[in-house]
């Protein structure tokens, strides 16, 4: 191996962000202009001032009377576009759903044909932290789908992408907490330069559906 770097190149990219950054383009914009991302938490994710408690030691409550969110409804989710059955995206955590998304719109953003990259070494690397729709399908067992394990698993982050698009590179999801997406580009970039992989998806999720994450971080202020 020669001793000198092997230039990468970012060749596109794609993104849900809180404050309507949906796009690379309204990322930009919100960053450029410095705008703000809260929001109060959204009706349709959970209760946001049933949990509110100003004490920050309260049990069963948190301080925060909101956070970033996506203003997308993440149960939206085209999944006959990507040869997904009805059963098996009843069963989805949207953070799989929107990783599907991201990765056919960095392609389409780096004029990639998603059919040009069949059966090729491509990998995959995501991060992930949270887990919040796993917890709430798993709350009554008597009433969870057919296809719930493959649709909770954080190892199917990566899988679901590589299957769909048919990848045969590393799939791999890992989680570092808040360096997650870094340590994902990392390791994308490793396995560019040592002939892994000839392209690389590479990304992290995180998504807020419940307080159940929110009322703990509360109790370590």
């Amino acid at each position: 191996m020669s001793d000198q770097p092997v230039p990468i190149a970012v060749v596109g990219i794609g993104c849900r962000f809180p404050g309507g950054a949906h796009d690379p383009d309204k990322l930009w914009e919100l960053l450029s202009k410095g705008k703000d991302a809260w929001s109060e938490s959204p009706p349709n994710r959970f209760a946001g001032s049933s949990f509110y408690h100003p004490d920050a030691d309260m049990q069963g409550a948190t301080n925060h009377r909101g956070g970033h969110f996506i203003d997308q409804d993440v149960s939206a989710f085209d999944s006959r576009f990507f040869g997904i059955t009805a059963g098996e995206a009843a069963a989805m955590d949207p953070q799989q759903r929107f990783l599907l998304e991201v990765a056919f719109e960095a392609l389409e953003s780096a004029g990639i044909p998603a059919e040009s990259i069949q059966g090729s070494s491509t990998g995959v690397y995501v991060a992930t932290f949270t887990h919040d729709y796993e917890s709430m399908m798993m709350k009554d067992s008597n009433v969870v789908p057919k296809y719930l394990l493959v649709g909770i698993g954080q190892a199917i982050l990566s899988n679901r992408i590589s299957y769909v698009f048919d990848l045969k590179g590393p799939s791999l999801t890992l989680d570092t907490a808040c360096s997650g997406s870094l340590v994902a580009l990392h390791l994308a970039c490793q396995s560019l330069r040592t002939g892994e992989s000839n392209m690389v998806l590479a990304g992290g999720t995180n998504l807020i559906l419940s307080p159940e994450v929110m009322i703990p971080m509360s109790l370590l202020q």
